[in-house]
C-alpha cells in the first residue's frame, strides 16, 4: 500500500513538473499568442504601455467605442461596425491577452481593464464616447460608469455579468500560475476546438455559420486566450463584487440589454440593475441568448445612435 501511494506521488510530481516545463518552454504564446497578424485579419496594431494592441477605426463623426467579453475580439462587432461606420467614428480593439493583442504585464481583473480603455481613449483621442461592451466587456463599461471621465458620455451595456460570476474548477486550474500554463498549451493543441464549438452553440441557442465557427476557433484556442479567459474569470467574482458597491454612484444614462434565454444570473443581474440603478433603461428579448449584438442588431443600433445623439 505504501509503495503504491508513492508510486502515485510520483507520478502528480512528474505531472506537475511536465506542466511546470511545458509553461516555461512555451511562455512567449501566453504572452504574444500562437497567430501572425497577416493581412487577411482586419484592424492594424498600436503599442500602449508595452502592449500590442489590435484595433480598427472606421468613419467619421460622433465616437463609439465598442468592448468584447472573454474570450472574444474585434469580430464581435462586425454587425455594428458595419451599420455604424456610415454616420459614426467606431472603434474597436482586442482586449489584453485576446484576439491579436498581447499580455506581457497583464494581471487580469477589471480596475485593470477600466485603466486601459481609460489609456487607450486618450490615445486615439477619442472625445464624448459612448462605450458598447458585451459580456465581460459589459461589466468594464458598468465600472468605467462608476468613475468621472468627462471624455466619456454614456454606456450601453450587452448581456454582462453585474454582480455575480460562479467559476468553475477547470478555469481556476488553469488559471493556476504554476501549471496552468502549461495545461492551456496542450488544451489549445488537443481539446480547444470541441469546447469552443460547444460554448458558443449554448451562447447562441441556435445554429452558428461555419465562418464565424472557423474564425473562433482560430482566435479563441490560442493557450494565450484560454489562460487570459481563466484568470479574467478566476477573478471575476471578487471584481464583480468590489465594483457593485458603487453602482450607486452611475449618474451618466447607461442602457442594459439582456436575452432572457441566457445564463440565469445574468438575468437575475439585469433585474437587480433595476432596483440599484434608477434612471437605467432596461431591454430584454424573450427569443435572444448572450450574443444580442448578432441577433437583434438593429435594435441594439437604435439604442446606441440614441446614446450618441443626445444632448
Amino acid at each position: 500500500m505504501k509503495k503504491t501511494v508513492k508510486y502515485f506521488l510520483f507520478f502528480l510530481l512528474s505531472l506537475l513538473l511536465i506542466f511546470i516545463g511545458i509553461g516555461i518552454l512555451n511562455s512567449s504564446k501566453i504572452k504574444k499568442g500562437a497567430l501572425n497578424f497577416t493581412n487577411d485579419w482586419q484592424g492594424k496594431i498600436i503599442n500602449i504601455n508595452g502592449e500590442n494592441i489590435r484595433y480598427i477605426q472606421e468613419g467619421k463623426g460622433k465616437d463609439v467605442l465598442l468592448i468584447h467579453g472573454t474570450p472574444g475580439s474585434i469580430e464581435d462587432w462586425n454587425p455594428l461596425i458595419n451599420k455604424l461606420k456610415n454616420n459614426y467614428r467606431v472603434t474597436v480593439f482586442d482586449r489584453l491577452g485576446n484576439g491579436f493583442s498581447t499580455a506581457n504585464n497583464y494581471k487580469y481583473t477589471l480596475s485593470e481593464n477600466t485603466n486601459f480603455v481609460t489609456t487607450f481613449i486618450n490615445k486615439l483621442n477619442l472625445s464624448d464616447v459612448v462605450i458598447v461592451g458585451h459580456s465581460y466587456g459589459g461589466s468594464i463599461a458598468t465600472k468605467l460608469a462608476t468613475q468621472k471621465n468627462d471624455k466619456i458620455k454614456s454606456f450601453v451595456v450587452i448581456a454582462s455579468p453585474l454582480y455575480q460570476f460562479n467559476n468553475s474548477f477547470d478555469h481556476k486550474l488553469l488559471a493556476s500560475p504554476l501549471i496552468g500554463k502549461g495545461i492551456a498549451i496542450l488544451i489549445a493543441k488537443f481539446a480547444a476546438k470541441p469546447m469552443i464549438e460547444t460554448g458558443l452553440k449554448k451562447a447562441f441557442g441556435e445554429e452558428i455559420s461555419s465562418g464565424f465557427l472557423k474564425t473562433r476557433i482560430q482566435l479563441w484556442s490560442q493557450s494565450k486566450v484560454l489562460y487570459t479567459t481563466s484568470n479574467e474569470r478566476k477573478n471575476y467574482e471578487d471584481d464583480l463584487l468590489e465594483s457593485s458597491k458603487n453602482y450607486k454612484n452611475i449618474t451618466k444614462k447607461i442602457t442594459f440589454f439582456v436575452g432572457l434565454k441566457d445564463n440565469k444570473n445574468i438575468i437575475e443581474d439585469f433585474n437587480q440593475t433595476k432596483k440599484d440603478i434608477k434612471q437605467a433603461q432596461n431591454i430584454s428579448f424573450n427569443d435572444v441568448s448572450h450574443y444580442i449584438q448578432f441577433e437583434k442588431t438593429n435594435e441594439i443600433l437604435t439604442i446606441v445612435e440614441e446614446h450618441l445623439n443626445q444632448n
